[in-house]
């Protein structure tokens, strides 16, 4: 079957991201005949990708490698629209070869170029493409695009969650896409039965086109396997990462200091800008090396470092835990100085620069002055990586005892948990929106209500702390089948083979 994706971003780095690429991988592997139109700039690093080219009212400067098609019988050609210099956002990164702007803070005029462009680039690529089913991604813009270029009842649309939370309810001109958008879709496909419900409340008369499409998990990457030579090999592959070159210096911390001795915040935004937020840190191979050795326990985030992800509240709880536990803060965004900035109050014991951060920043700091002047010396014991893909995520997760997923934004689903889950890093993530589905059906599968997941809202940090106290408090060998238990049912039930067959259901297809 050919299978048009539209996708308008890249291919990893972010939870819908991944959900596309590997959407698209596992069409090919059952033999269909995929088109993905993004952003990414370098589609060539993938190896499911057959073909890649652009697009704008006609396909050009296509490249073929692997023979054009998978043993498989499928393929997956990679389509970049001519947009122009400015990328639509949700949440604000830097893009290579981009101007990006928040989609709040559009123009209507920079808006209705974004999206014309976009509707002209699909309708030039199905029908270069000949495609049988269309599948966009995001209510907004993707689905707009959709019905724009395809009409009525032929295409399919995605929620993923940001699209409601970063547009949808914050502008009126965004609610009304997404109900012309949902209204036109032949299928609405949701990552868990929570952001589709919360869908229904922007378009009623939706329901019975409705799809769960759990996100699957890549189960032979992330696998169980011994923490040192996850981190070793990890480590070994680092050195030899020609990206690490443009990332974060390890000489900014002592100018994050500087600038929270001088209570500069304009300072520390400005830090974030002077280098590549996409890249791994030069010295994350000398960091995970060191930790590979650490037989203690070990606690980690994977994800992005942005304000509504509430990683202060793992920092803040590792602070609380016992002097021998490790913290390890894997991933990228612009909120990482101030996260260094609070581990560097926290270090020094500093209450009024901790004060000074809990007033002046969007960090929701809630240990008390007791806790604080106690926490001095924790910088020995937190450590950030930069941003570390697919190539190093699954055997970082393989190395974490506990996995925190503290985010306070309602999260379409817990992927990044069911990824941990698959390695065999314990969960615990706040109970709502779709993690709380993860969590309940982990809990399920092992008979421990609550056991991976905390309460959110004010006293969280303390409830973080509690529940990894808890986890780790289990005997080794009680972890260890806990470990095995949920692995094998992240395999058996989260598969982005299953997520594929899912989403063609909502296409009337199969």
């Amino acid at each position: 079957m050919r299978i048009c994706l539209w996708h308008g971003w890249l291919l990893d780095g972010t939870g819908s991201n991944v959900y596309m690429a590997r959407t698209a991988e596992a069409l090919r592997q059952a033999g269909h005949d995929v088109m993905l139109l993004c952003q990414d700039r370098h589609t060539e690093r993938f190896s499911f990708v057959d073909a890649w080219g652009t697009v704008g009212t006609e396909v050009s400067d296509l490249i073929h490698t692997n023979g054009g098609h998978s043993p498989e019988g499928g393929r997956v050609v990679t389509l970049r629209p001519r947009i122009g210099e400015t990328l639509p956002v949700f949440v604000y990164d830097e893009y290579e070869g981009f101007k990006a702007k928040t989609f709040v803070d559009l123009t209507d005029e920079e808006l209705n170029d974004y999206i014309d462009r976009n509707v002209t680039a699909l309708r030039a690529a199905v029908e270069w493409h000949h495609s049988e089913a269309v599948i966009t991604g995001h209510v907004v813009p993707g689905g707009a695009i959709g019905r724009r270029a395809m009409g009525d009842g032929s295409f399919v649309t995605m929620i993923h969650g940001s699209d409601i939370e970063y547009a949808v309810k914050l502008q009126d001109r965004y609610a009304l896409m997404a109900m012309e958008a949902l209204e036109g879709a032949r299928g609405v496909v949701g990552s868990s039965r929570d952001v589709l419900e919360r869908t229904m409340g922007f378009a009623q008369g939706i329901r019975d086109r409705m799809w769960v499409a759990h996100p699957g998990v890549d189960v032979e990457r992330f696998a169980l396997r011994p923490r040192e030579a996850s981190l070793t090999y990890v480590s070994n592959l680092l050195e030899t990462d020609p990206e690490t070159a443009s990332g974060r210096p390890d000489g900014l911390d002592k100018e994050v200091r500087a600038a929270l001795t001088s209570r500069d915040a304009p300072a520390i935004d400005h830090l974030a800008l002077r280098y590549d937020q996409t890249a791994p840190d030069p010295g994350a191979s000398a960091v995970l090396r060191s930790l590979a050795a650490h037989e203690g326990p070990m606690v980690g985030y994977l994800g992005k470092l942005i304000p509504e992800k509430g990683v202060e509240r793992v920092i803040e709880a590792v602070a609380l835990l016992d002097p021998d536990t490790r913290g390890l803060l894997v991933g990228f965004g612009t909120h990482r100085e101030w996260l260094t900035a609070l581990v560097g109050a926290l270090t020094a014991g500093d209450t009024a620069a901790h004060l000074w951060l809990r007033t002046n920043s969007t960090m929701q700091l809630e240990l008390d002055e007791v806790a604080v002047s106690t926490a001095l010396g924790v910088g020995s014991r937190i450590s950030f990586t930069g941003r570390l893909d697919h190539r190093y995520a699954p055997r970082i997760l393989a190395a974490l005892d506990v996995l925190v997923v503290p985010s306070t934004l309602p999260e379409a689903f817990g992927m990044v948990a069911a990824e941990g889950a698959a390695a065999g890093a314990l969960p615990l993530v706040a109970r709502h929106s779709g993690l709380a589905e993860v969590a309940s059906t982990l809990e399920g599968e092992v008979a421990r209500p609550g056991l991976f997941s905390f309460e959110p809202g004010d006293g969280a940090t303390r409830r973080i702390a509690e529940g990894v106290r808890a986890l780790l408090a289990l005997a080794p060998e009680e972890r260890e089948e806990l470990r095995s238990t949920i692995s094998g049912y992240v395999k058996r039930e989260w598969s982005w083979e299953a997520t594929a067959r899912n989403i063609l259901l909502a296409t009337g297809t199969r």
